[in-house]
């Protein structure tokens, strides 16, 4: 559980590490990655399943044959897979700020949320099943769950919480800039949710990732606005059982997801200090809910807006996450602990 002077502390520490990249840093490289998605290719929408994903490899990766450790980044809404990160994992790398890593970062620009849909595609599966294995199969990652983190901002850094806790043994830590853990909580339901799907497009896009949201938890087909809510079906108790185990600061569903919270290794979450335009008010609520069920994590609490600051914030989350993180080995057969065979097989038991 976490005490008040080690949140103060880490908030000490953001103001000393505030970054610039520097233009001496060592240089890491950028591979763009293009998958088709069987996963994604089942979208009824016309979102397209080959995916573009930016993988960045680090200072020196060309020169060795070691193995590293992978983050896996979710941008926000409607956001592509973007270089901003780059310079500035180069000088945190090259300054010794944080050790050398892989970073996987995903393109979200159609407005996409990664979780499994009957209508947006099966984004959970394209990353458990197909992005993991592929990524460990081509680079020489630390390919076990110890290995890797899952991060996000957004609506993705709400996949990046909910995703290890419906998917454990994938992702050994998690870190959250800003997350929008409004969703999945009914009492937070806009009151301009769609009455007929055919409406989606025209709803802005908190109201669309709502819809995203509703569509996963409750699906219902035979519904103009294909899904169900415990306000629009008020007298189902199965419904609003559904919508809390979605609701990541309820605390019923954090103490559901109690064993998979507490093997994570590393929970950062990135709180900003403002309260407008923000979703500080429900990031912490969720430390709240953690705190309530004895999950440790470290809370970041930093200026800015929403989507202010990201490669700093981004930093700075993985210079909390990757001390937990195995850190690589000298060959990368070395790396290989736990097979991905091993992983599913381990998952179906």
């Amino acid at each position: 559980m976490v005490s008040c002077p080690r949140v103060l502390l880490v908030a000490a520490t953001v103001l000393v590490f505030t970054l610039t990249p520097s233009t001496r840093a060592s240089e890491g490289t950028l591979v763009v990655e293009e998958l088709y998605s069987p996963a994604v290719a089942v979208n009824t929408v016309g979102v397209d399943p080959t995916r573009r994903v930016f993988v960045y490899l680090p200072p020196g990766y060309a020169d060795t044959t070691r193995s590293y450790p992978t983050l896996y980044w979710i941008p926000g809404w409607e956001t592509p897979a973007s270089q901003e990160y780059i310079p500035y994992l180069n000088a945190a790398i090259t300054s010794g700020r944080i050790p050398p890593v892989m970073v996987v970062h995903l393109d979200v620009r159609e407005g996409l949320l990664m979780l499994n849909s009957s209508v947006f595609g099966r984004w959970a599966e394209f990353l458990t099943e197909e992005l993991v294995p592929y990524i460990d199969g081509k680079y020489r990652t630390v390919a076990h769950a110890r290995g890797r983190a899952l991060m996000g901002h957004s609506t993705g850094g709400y996949a990046a919480l909910l995703l290890p806790l419906k998917y454990p043994g994938v992702w050994a830590a998690v870190g959250l800039n800003d997350a929008s853990v409004w969703a999945g909580c009914s009492v937070t339901l806009p009151f301009d949710m769609p009455t007929d799907f055919s409406e989606y497009g025209d709803r802005r896009g908190y109201v669309q990732a709502w819809t995203q949201i509703a569509i996963v938890i409750s699906p219902n087909p035979q519904s103009l606005r294909l899904f169900d809510t415990p306000r629009t079906e008020a007298g189902s108790s199965e419904i609003k059982t559904a919508w809390d185990d979605y609701c990541l600061w309820n605390v019923d569903a954090a103490r559901s997801f109690y064993s998979p919270l507490a093997s994570l290794s590393e929970i950062a979450i990135v709180i900003p200090t403002s309260v407008v335009s923000t979703n500080r008010i429900y990031n912490v609520l969720l430390t709240r809910t953690l705190d309530e069920v004895g999950i440790d994590y470290t809370a970041l609490h930093m200026p800015g807006t929403h989507g202010g600051d990201r490669p700093n914030r981004f930093i700075t989350l993985a210079e909390h996450i990757l001390p937990s993180l195995r850190q690589g080995h000298p060959t990368p057969r070395g790396a290989r602990i736990q097979t991905w065979a091993g992983i599913k097989q381990a998952r179906s038991r």
